[in-house]
């Protein structure tokens, strides 16, 4: 007789635990499910005041569930060549030519010095987020370097920050580019920890451009953010103008111009003007993909088009969203792929099956998972615990020995030392993982190092926010 390490009840040796089982299953049936075993972290802890030392408060694992709306978190042809001249031709408009090109390039050079002066005015190049020892928000550039600090709390990316897979059609960049300094605004909640914690939006410069008027707030996507005002969920332009009214219980990001909403206990789609495109008729919505949406109707899974119509006559006990042209779907407790027409094009085998990226997907047989690709040929052998989205060729992966980055091919192109909590995909160029480290300080004695890689494998910035 043995114990569970995640919970202490007792267990035979080489069994599971039935609590953490059902508990697993509770949360990956949450509105996006996840890929991982990762729990968000609940912003329940205090935040230190300034000047004050910095205690190294724990915050809370639980899981709860929120009073105000859930926010999950949407060749040419061919001319002449103009340098084909015959020889009497040539010496007589030789010089125009010449003159031609050099005014040209002239004019190139004073372009592109023009576009390199603009682009340094208006660069929405990426900044990372990072947390200081007091909880403030920071951003590092491509390289580590600092180059914004905030006396702002770090809670939006660091307590919204979730291992979601995006498997129900937001896919991995539209999932991390939320949490990263993108677009031209930033979420910033104010207010410390029992005090009134408002959201508004920053520049890259750290100026308030929108006032924290919200109770809460999601990144830019598609021209509108998130924003819940008086318990209801609405969304902003970045003007700050409430272009689409705080009027519905529960909402999702825009992706591919729609928008899932809950109302009248119902979800349907929304566009950016705030029209209802498709009627309220699911027991839940997610995110168009490829022109096609995955809902949920009377327990039972089935995809629709952008008029709200069935794309095939056939319903699936679960099924995930579409990507590069087919869908993971469970038949008979079994998972498969089948394509936009309702083919199964790839035979249901599996007992755990992901969307396709970069031309690869992850299967798991039984307790172990591999990659195959379109053909259904399996490209990396079913020997890891789990295998993240491929993202540059690269995907997260942890065996019970290992954890790092692997290749299509399943070799270890970044290894990690120790085992690894959690390593984000890649984006525009770095890799977010998050480490585990002993700290005799805290009650379970360990704590989270968070940790900013390239594709070498090299730490460029690290951060320890508690």
């Amino acid at each position: 007789m043995g114990e569970c390490k995640n919970c202490g009840a007792p267990i035979e040796k080489g069994e599971s635990c039935e609590k953490c089982t059902q508990h697993q299953e509770y949360i990956q049936n949450k509105n996006e499910e996840s890929m991982f075993d990762f729990e968000p972290q609940q912003h329940t802890y205090e935040t230190p005041k300034k000047g004050q030392e910095e205690t190294s408060p724990e915050p809370s694992h639980e899981t709860t569930v929120e009073s105000v709306p859930t926010i999950p978190v949407r060749q040419e042809a061919e001319s002449e060549d103009p340098f084909l001249f015959s020889e009497k031709t040539e010496r007589k408009s030789f010089k125009r030519p010449k003159i031609t090109w050099l005014i040209a390039g002239i004019l190139i050079v004073l372009m592109s010095a023009a576009f390199f002066i603009y682009s340094q005015i208006t660069s929405k190049d990426t900044l990372y987020f990072t947390v200081g020892n007091k909880i403030e928000l920071g951003f590092i550039n491509g390289v580590g370097e600092m180059v914004l600090e905030t006396d702002y709390d770090s809670f939006y990316p660091l307590y919204n920050i979730q291992q979601e897979s995006g498997i129900n059609g937001r896919g991995p960049h539209h999932i991390v580019k939320g949490y990263h300094f993108t677009e031209d605004l930033y979420p910033i909640m104010q207010g410390d920890a029992g005090e009134t914690q408002q959201y508004g939006f920053i520049n890259k410069s750290g100026e308030w451009v929108i006032e924290p008027t919200y109770e809460q707030a999601r990144a830019f996507y598609g021209e509108r953010a998130l924003v819940v005002k008086n318990g209801a969920a609405g969304f902003i332009n970045y003007e700050g103008e409430l272009v689409i009214p705080a009027q519905y219980p529960s909402a999702k990001d825009f992706k591919e111009g729609f928008a899932p909403v809950y109302q009248d206990n119902q979800w349907g789609f929304i566009d950016i003007n705030g029209d209802m495109l498709i009627d309220p008729a699911f027991d839940e919505a997610f995110h168009f993909n490829e022109g096609i949406a995955l809902v949920v109707k009377d327990r039972e899974y089935q995809y629709i088009n952008t008029n709200g119509e069935q794309v095939m006559d056939r319903t699936f006990e679960k099924g995930y969203a579409f990507s590069e042209g087919l869908a993971p779907v469970e038949v008979d407790g079994k998972f498969g792929f089948i394509d936009k027409e309702g083919n199964m094009k790839i035979d249901p085998q599996y007992k755990r099956a992901y969307p396709f990226h970069e031309g690869v997907a992850t299967v798991c047989l039984d307790e172990k998972c591999g990659v195959i690709n379109k053909g259904g040929h399996m490209v990396v052998d079913a020997e890891f615990e789990k295998i993240g989205w491929y993202v540059d060729g690269l995907a997260y992966a942890i065996t019970s020995e290992k954890s790092g980055y692997i290749d299509t091919k399943g070799d270890w192109k970044i290894g990690f030392e120790g085992r690894t909590e959690y390593a984000f995909p890649f984006y525009e160029g770095l890799g977010l993982t998050v480490r585990r480290v002993e700290n005799p300080s805290r009650g379970d004695g360990l704590t989270n190092i968070f940790e900013y890689r390239n594709k070498n494998g090299e730490i460029i910035h690290q951060f320890k926010p508690f």
